[in-house]
């Protein structure tokens, strides 16, 4: 059992969630450049493929990490 506090819990929740959603930012990004160059999808659905995520959307996806592995017994 870890001796963390919920503090600590929260920050290593919030590094899995960055480390998530890098992963998945990079494979659209892989992906849109892909389907740039065989010419499969429009600039502007490309564009939108390869934003990186907001705080907020970050913020978001740690809570469900949280909610769905910690809170849960």
């Amino acid at each position: 059992m870890s001796n963390k506090n919920p503090f600590e819990i929260r920050l290593d929740v919030l590094a899995m969630a960055k480390d998530y959603m890098d992963k998945v930012h990079a494979a659209n990004v892989e992906l849109a450049e892909k389907l740039a160059e065989t010419g499969n999808k429009s600039t502007e659905k490309l564009q939108q493929m390869m934003t990186m995520y907001t705080p907020e959307e970050l913020l978001k996806q740690a809570e469900e990490f949280y909610s769905n592995f910690i809170c849960k017994k």
